[in-house]
């Protein structure tokens, strides 16, 4: 009994400190999938961070000794239903500042294996800056020949609408002593950016793109054709958030999407949808979900042995013993499923059904309609920021309510007591 896997969803968002973000039921809500990637988490050693249904990877940046709090740090929340298929790479980097993790072809059903970075590049004039790019580099190197690349997150690079690749390459004569001879022709597709400046970082990263013949989704995909803005503040506005792949993955892309800005953050978080062809044993169909136990009583044991003389229970295991299951993984469910139900049938005989009761969910006192109308004019200006990102009375008022908003949400930490 499996299921397909027909398509695979990683995000990534720079959650400008993760504190206790993920106790809150709507920033759940954001990272429901397959694989998320937290960037700039601040969290230290062994934090306090599970959530439900995920499992997790974890990366911390050394702290200064004189710094209040932690930096950087990234966190990589993976589905458990996926455990199996993903590997945490943790040999690959010495950099506090990029995870590696490894998708496995035969499980995602891929051409080849996927090789996934998160990534935080800081700004060159900070403390933290290490030769970033140049440590990229050496690493995709190392990897070129294992499979394709996917890399999410912070580069804090901005490449206005630069091209990514060699233009026109495959008829410009003038490049062949220039470029490596295993060098590929570019596959050309064309990029939009609302960004229109750039920056040494910026260049950094489109000379990354073009010697290791990876491509920038921003821009390119439906989902995001206009190259949105990834970042805001008072001040003005951005694109450094970014997901590139290889040039050979790029057909895998359903699509890649630009969320709309939220309160959590300053960042908006970035989505990729990847095409796969795997398949996953189908736990649900495995087992039956019912909504009661059986009890044992005192009569349990007379009405069992009762029972146990009756024609027709002779019958099933009889028929359970001569019944010839395959030595597959299908046969021993199938074998499981006649045994159970026997077990079960018998119970129901001999024992009593106590049903659980349904957790009611517990409404905090801030969740009032004042609250829901809060919440609703800021998403109406975080819609409205998105498409306009360079009007400034637009973006005042998005500051306005999502300070308010923040402010809503120290009462929602202090009152949550729904999941955890």
């Amino acid at each position: 009994m499996f299921s397909s896997i027909d398509s695979i969803s990683i995000s990534s968002w720079n959650v400008h400190g993760l504190g206790q973000k993920h106790r809150d039921p709507d920033f759940l809500e954001l990272i429901n999938h397959d694989i998320n990637i937290l960037i700039e988490t601040w969290k230290g050693v062994e934090p306090d961070v599970q959530i439900p249904e995920y499992n997790y990877y974890c990366k911390q940046r050394t702290k200064a000794n004189k710094a209040k709090r932690n930096s950087g740090g990234i966190i990589v929340y993976y589905k458990k239903k996926f455990e199996k298929g993903i590997t945490y790479l943790k040999n690959v980097t010495k950099s506090q500042n990029r995870l590696w993790m490894k998708l496995d072809k035969s499980f995602f059903g891929l051409q080849d294996d996927l090789y996934i970075c998160g990534i935080y590049i800081p700004p060159k004039n900070s403390p933290h800056y290490n030769n970033e790019y140049e440590g990229l580099e050496s690493e995709i190197s190392f990897l070129s020949s294992k499979g394709n690349f996917l890399l999410m997150g912070d580069f804090n690079s901005r490449v206005s609408n630069y091209s990514d690749f060699v233009a026109n390459d495959e008829n410009n004569i003038n490049l062949t002593h220039i470029l490596p001879d295993n060098y590929k022709s570019d596959f050309q597709l064309t990029r939009k950016s609302q960004d229109k400046i750039i920056n040494p970082q910026g260049r950094d990263l489109l000379d990354l793109c073009v010697s290791a013949q990876l491509r920038i989704l921003n821009g390119r995909f439906i989902g995001d054709l206009l190259g949105n803005m990834t970042f805001f503040s008072m001040k003005g506005c951005s694109v450094v958030d970014y997901a590139i792949t290889s040039e050979s993955l790029l057909s895998s892309v359903n699509y890649f999407i630009v969320k709309t800005p939220s309160y959590f953050s300053d960042h908006n978080q970035i989505v990729t949808h990847l095409k796969c062809d795997g398949k996953l044993p189908n736990i649900n169909n495995i087992y039956k979900k019912i909504d009661f136990e059986f009890k044992w009583t005192n009569t349990s044991k007379l009405l069992l042995e009762n029972e146990l003389k009756e024609k027709y229970i002779y019958e099933e295991l009889n028929n359970f013993q001569q019944t010839n299951f395959e030595n597959t993984q299908d046969g021993l469910n199938r074998a499981t499923d006649l045994i159970s139900d026997i077990y079960i049938t018998l119970s129901h005989k001999c024992m009593r059904k106590r049903y659980f009761k349904k957790k009611r969910k517990r409404i905090s006192n801030w969740t009032d309609s004042n609250f829901f109308a809060l919440r609703s004019t800021f998403n109406l200006y975080s819609k409205k920021l998105k498409l306009s990102p360079f009007d400034q009375s637009i973006r005042l008022k998005y500051f306005f309510y999502s300070k308010q908003l923040k402010t809503v949400s120290k009462l929602k930490k202090e009152n949550l007591n729904l999941m955890f």
